[in-house]
């Protein structure tokens, strides 16, 4: 089944969420597919990008279009349809249908392996796992790929045995890596790979986005591509979550802050940092608020919570920008301490006290 959309005809299956990113990085899904085609892919990938902007994805799809049985690829079968044939981008797609497609979107091909995070680290045990299957050929995939997601969270034992690997990789093996950034990984496994960075997604795509699958209003679906900085799947989350009621509550209590007690504020706050998850959440919607109201004097345009550009038109004359600014570096402080598991109720306590100092 094909579905036609305003930019090119894709299967059904491109249009799922895990997906729907990737009609806006086709150009380079495209190369990367006619480099294997043309037997001149890397053995090894690196995709680095914003959560969010399709890294894993692009990553499983390439693995689909380079093992899919209606597509020609080196030592697989000849097309069965013409329906993906041909010389336009529209030719990255698998067909989403064949044996090896469905098992691989469905996570169960024998040759398409995902190593994800053992909590907060991909550890060597995983790694050494997957040499020793790496020792034995693939079992029916034409070409083995393997997807190291969120490898900027290997620890140094982990990134050793891995470079290993990459030394001197297995014969019809691609293994791909995802990250954020390179710097956080270790340079020789960088330097031995082929760097692909995804740009974050632009606002109107997202908007469409929104408004297509997830029945956002467009006022709603512009507000929450502002806010996801360039991330799909961030915008989908806010969107599924109600995001924009928790950010308008939370936006009312700090404005409110100035005439309440300071019992009131420390009770705020310990509300705030009794989920750590949540906390960080919340120091984005007040960090994109402090840079709203210290852009709004400068360029009112730009401000990201248009929205609400009456209640930062009252708001932002309030204090001066090395004031907000000040503000927003205790919000990065606070964030520095929910990743190292530092006093974190303490820092909010400080942060809310000096949020609400600055209307006084």
């Amino acid at each position: 089944m094909i579905i036609r959309t305003k930019e090119i005809d894709l299967p059904a299956f491109a249009l799922s969420s895990e997906f729907n990113s990737l009609k806006y990085h086709i150009k380079t899904l495209s190369y990367l597919t006619r480099a294997f085609e043309a037997r001149n892919l890397s053995h090894a990938l690196l995709f680095t990008g914003l959560q969010g902007v399709g890294k894993q994805a692009a990553a499983k799809l390439l693995s689909m279009a380079c093992n899919c049985f209606k597509r020609a690829v080196p030592g697989g079968s000849e097309p069965e349809t013409d329906e993906q044939s041909g010389d336009d981008e529209s030719n990255i797609w698998p067909c989403g249908r064949c044996r090896s497609c469905q098992k691989i979107l469905n996570n169960s091909h024998p040759d398409i392996l995902l190593i994800r995070p053992t909590g907060s680290l991909i550890k060597i045990d995983q790694v050494r796992s997957l040499i020793q299957k790496l020792s034995l050929k693939p079992y029916e995939a034409a070409n083995r790929f393997i997807i190291i997601s969120d490898a900027d969270s290997m620890n140094p034992e982990a990134g050793n045995a891995l470079l290993k690997v990459l030394e001197e990789p297995p014969d019809r093996t691609t293994i791909m890596l995802t990250a954020r950034q390179v710097s956080n990984l270790l340079p020789t496994i960088v330097s031995r790979c082929m760097h692909i960075r995804l740009n974050p997604i632009p606002e109107d795509f997202i908007a469409r986005v929104l408004k297509d699958n997830h029945e956002a209003a467009p006022d709603e679906a512009s507000t929450l591509a502002r806010m996801a900085s360039g991330s799909i799947s961030k915008a989908v989350f806010m969107k599924t979550n109600h995001w924009l009621d928790r950010r308008n509550h939370l936006i009312q209590e700090l404005v409110t802050l100035r005439s309440r007690s300071i019992g009131f504020i420390m009770a705020f706050a310990e509300r705030l940092s009794q989920d750590k998850e949540i906390l960080t959440e919340c120091l984005e919607i007040f960090r994109i608020w402090l840079r709203d109201l210290i852009i709004y004097r400068y360029a009112p345009d730009r401000i990201v919570y248009a929205d609400l550009e009456d209640t930062i038109r009252n708001e932002y004359r309030k204090s001066d920008s090395e004031t907000l600014l000040s503000l927003v570096d205790l919000i990065h402080t606070v964030q520095k301490k929910i990743e190292s598991n530092g006093n974190v109720r303490l820092s909010t306590e400080i942060l809310m006290m000096k949020m609400a100092g600055q209307y006084r």
